[in-house]
């Protein structure tokens, strides 16, 4: 019969085990053991190291055959020493042959010729970039007028059916005339020569009567300058005649209009505005004002468009 023993854990707990029990806790440093009938605790591993010397368990391995058979594990191999493992030789860099591509008076000529190239890009982009900035009020309304055409021709290629079908030639005809009827009702300061002359301007399609206003404003602005001294300022007091029969917030709106226009391209709502002022002030001059008005809108008007083409 396994003999018993009192055991003490390093934290004061005193259990009741027999010997397989007192192996179970030799991890704790601090237990002591006593055998039953005894009066005397000593530290555990003294305990266990004599139990090793003088129990029959001890007879080879130190615990009782419990008649499972012992598998034996297959020694493993020692890996083999480091001096006679196989090493990877490197390729012998050839010192002369780096030498000469690192300073070799071409290599050298070729890195010079590379940065060269990027500092001219770099200053090339810079200055780009400078010239833009500096002249974007005049670009970027011919740019934003170009890419509204170029977007709505695209957009009439992919949406076929949003374009409407090719006219015949009289068709295109009429459809010219009563454009022109249209535009000459709605621009009263322009003689239908003029308008005709700024439709004709048009090489995509037949202009509205907004896109007309736009078209005729831009060379009318443009030409001014070409008309002789007198007629440039004939034409500015009778506009200003024109507008002066505006309210003082419409006449606001066109000082606006002028200045958006150094900015970007105007958009068509603000065109189809401006295009109803100039109408309504256009009819409240007397017919001899309104006449020569034409005369001199005219004159501007061809003068900016031969500059623009």
């Amino acid at each position: 019969m396994p003999r018993e023993y009192k055991l003490r854990l390093g934290d004061g707990t005193v259990l009741a085990v027999d010997e397989d029990g007192l192996r179970t806790w030799a991890i704790d440093g601090k237990a002591a053991a006593q055998a039953v009938g005894s009066a005397h605790w000593r530290p555990l591993k003294e305990v266990l190291a004599e139990l090793a010397v003088t129990s029959p368990r001890s007879g080879s391995g130190g615990r009782r055959d419990d008649g499972i058979p012992i598998i034996p594990l297959k020694p493993i191999d020692a890996p083999p020493p480091a001096k006679d493992l196989p090493a990877l030789r490197l390729a012998a860099a050839d010192d002369e042959e780096a030498d000469e591509d690192v300073y070799e008076g071409s290599s050298a000529l070729s890195l010079a010729w590379v940065w060269t190239k990027r500092i001219v890009l770099v200053g090339v982009l810079a200055g780009g970039g400078v010239l833009a900035a500096s002249t974007w009020p005049i670009w970027l309304p011919v740019v934003t007028q170009f890419g509204l055409v170029i977007f709505t021709k695209f957009d009439h290629y992919v949406h076929p059916e949003h374009a409407r079908a090719p006219a015949t030639t009289d068709e295109k005809q009429r459809q010219t005339q009563e454009a022109l009827a249209a535009a000459s009702g709605q621009l009263p300061y322009l003689s239908p020569e003029t308008v005709q002359l700024v439709m004709s301007s048009s090489m995509w399609s037949v202009p509205d009567p907004p896109e007309l206003f736009n078209r005729a404003y831009t060379a009318a602005r443009r030409g001014s300058s070409a008309l002789p001294v007198a007629e440039a300022e004939e034409l500015k007091t009778l506009e200003a005649a024109m507008l002066a029969g505006l309210r003082p917030a419409e006449r606001q709106r066109v000082r606006e209009y002028d200045r958006v226009r150094l900015e970007r391209a105007t958009l068509p709502s603000e065109d189809r505005e401006m295009l109803g002022l100039y109408a309504r002030a256009a009819r409240a001059l007397p017919p001899p004002s309104r006449g020569r008005l034409q005369v001199l809108f005219g004159k501007a008007i061809a003068a900016g468009l031969a500059a623009q083409g």
